[in-house]
């Protein structure tokens, strides 16, 4: 049951064009076994100008044609400031899709750079801000935002947050956590050679330095695929043939992201968790 699955497979152009989407989506959130605060924040945000769904909840959405943002940040900086950048980074987010969509520079025909500047806008806007104290406080945040529409999911990743695809019973890792260890590994140097905690250490975050560089993923979806978005609370804990004990349950999907959460309590809940699941449904159209 390995995180990563090197290939897809995927509907034939003339299946895919008759296609009709929908997303089922369920989500939660939790402070964990051990700390005080919540430093997750999330959103759920149709793009039709439906409200924005945060805290736990669920419900479906028409992807078709005007789409869905669902987006996890994982706070970092502290108590104050770990709190304060991720809720005011899904914020800024909820916002700043709206404009770029709205745009004449992007618009609808060009999703993946709107979702990318959105991300650019938004880091820009927390950085900025943390320089207004005086204190120079440490704020950042973990953002992984998947934009649903059509047949087409577009991810956006800066820090460690993750998305996965659950298709065909595999679980299939669709980011990369953006640590010093994988940097290591990326120039083909041995992580090994820091410490462990330094491995986990991340090498960017929304809001944490001047510049960011916005990782940019594309999926095309099929009917029964499930996204997964999470924070580290959830995939540190939880391994993934957990994760996909969970995901093949005859439940539904509220209960499967309650379950999830509980999952990584009962294995000692260390940091905050917070589980978005997404399912994709074909629409169903009357004759």
């Amino acid at each position: 049951m390995a995180d990563h699955v090197p290939e897809l497979s995927f509907l034939g152009g003339e299946q895919k064009s008759s296609l009709r989407l929908c997303a089922r989506v369920a989500h939660h959130t939790d402070v964990g076994q051990r700390r005080r605060n919540n430093q997750d924040n999330h959103l759920v945000l149709p793009l039709d100008g439906g409200d924005i769904q945060q805290g736990t909840g669920q419900g479906i959405f028409e992807i078709d044609k005007s789409g869905l943002l669902i987006a996890v940040a994982d706070g970092m900086g502290g108590h104050f400031g770990g709190e304060v950048a991720s809720r005011l980074c899904v914020e800024g987010l909820a916002r700043e899709i709206v404009a770029q969509i709205k745009s004449p520079d992007h618009g609808r025909a060009d999703l993946p750079s709107a979702l990318q500047k959105t991300v650019e806008v938004t880091h820009e806007a927390l950085f900025a801000h943390a320089q207004t104290y005086e204190e120079k406080l440490t704020m950042g945040t973990t953002l992984t935002a998947v934009l649903l529409q059509g047949t087409h999911a577009d991810i956006a990743q800066v820090g460690d947050s993750r998305a996965y695809l659950f298709r065909d019973g595999n679980l299939i890792l669709l980011t990369q956590d953006q640590t010093i260890g994988n940097q290591l590994r990326s120039r083909g140097e041995d992580p090994a050679t820091v410490d462990a905690h330094i491995q986990e250490m991340l090498v960017q975050a929304v809001g944490a330095q001047a510049r960011v560089e916005v990782i940019m993923v594309e999926l095309d979806l099929e009917p029964d695929d499930l996204i997964l978005v999470c924070c580290d609370g959830l995939y540190k804990v939880v391994p993934p043939e957990d994760i996909v004990e969970t995901l093949e349950l005859q439940t539904g999907l509220y209960e499967k992201v309650t379950q999830l959460v509980a999952r990584a309590n009962a294995g000692g809940g260390p940091d905050n968790i917070t589980v978005i699941l997404a399912e994709i449904c074909q629409v169903e159209v009357g004759g």
